[in-house]
């Protein structure tokens, strides 16, 4: 569906009149800034009708309630509901930019927002590990779909044996852990100003489940698109060596590698994941 025609159905069925400015060439994905009726700068998005629909509406609109009365930088919340079938969501307008250099200071301010995410979630996570571990053989999310990698060539095959083996030979815990995971945590998803995280951005593919997982997708990605200032990912190691256990560790690399690797199939990135997935496999090998 197209923007304007989704500012069309919720001028006519909620009466809000928003003017379009245009899409955001970064940040949260799929986000559009319009003008409210009283001037204000806001932020929309929606989703069609369907599974991460009812997924937005029951689940992530009262968990992120909960990390913003925790103190979490998530932007307010100024209207949601549907249209015409389709789920949208109006946010406060926020300054900032995404994270494009990772100090220590921001690193920091990336920590806290994980440990405000721990004893967050809703009680649900009793599914959490067979959701992780089962990712790596069927499309359990969106965001990790190792069905398109089916027949791949020999450089990626080769990978999935890999980490598939890896995470087989891993023991997990068998305490059901009771956070909220973003589950695409990252730089890109956060906004900065002046040094101070002001945003937390995406949360919709967020679920409960143990939220050191969110701590090796950063380290994902500052291995694979390097912008951490000196001693960063040694400091980040430390926390993740800290908070996690070593069974799960095992398995939210391997985890992290299919996930970019499903992003990456038919890319010019591929090679580049393949290169940078053995890597990250091997570091979280030896901790």
């Amino acid at each position: 569906m197209l923007v304007q025609e989704v500012i069309e159905l919720v001028r006519r069925e909620r009466g809000r009149e928003l003017t379009l400015v245009g899409r955001f060439a970064r940040g949260d994905e799929g986000a559009y800034e319009v003008i409210g009726a009283d001037g204000a700068r806001l932020v929309l998005k929606w989703l069609s009708p369907g599974r991460e629909a009812r997924h937005a509406e029951e689940h992530v609109g009262p968990a992120l309630a909960r990390l913003r009365a925790a103190g979490c930088p998530i932007p307010p919340l100024v209207a949601a509901g549907r249209a015409g079938g389709v789920w949208f969501e109006l946010w406060e307008h926020v300054a900032g930019s995404p994270v494009e250099h990772v100090d220590g200071v921001t690193l920091d301010q990336l920590i806290a927002v994980v440990d405000r995410e721990r004893g967050a979630g809703s009680g649900t996570g009793g599914d959490w590990w067979d959701f992780v571990a089962g990712g790596l053989v069927e499309d359990r999310s969106p965001l990790c779909r190792p069905s398109v990698l089916v027949g791949s060539e020999r450089p990626v095959s080769d990978l999935l044996s890999r980490l598939r083996a890896s995470a087989a030979a891993a023991r997990l815990p068998e305490r059901a852990p009771d956070d909220l995971v973003h589950f695409d945590f990252g730089p890109a998803n956060v906004l900065v100003d002046e040094g101070r995280v002001t945003a937390v951005l995406d949360w919709g593919s967020c679920r409960t489940g143990d939220a050191s997982y969110d701590l090796v997708t950063v380290d994902w990605d500052l291995a694979a698109w390097p912008k951490a200032g000196p001693g960063v990912r040694e400091r980040l190691e430390d926390e993740i060596l800290r908070t996690t256990d070593r069974g799960a560790l095992v398995v939210y690399a391997a985890h992290c590698v299919l996930r970019n690797l499903t992003w990456a199939s038919g890319t010019e990135w591929s090679e580049h994941v393949v290169s940078t997935g053995h890597g990250f496999l091997d570091r979280w090998a030896r901790a």
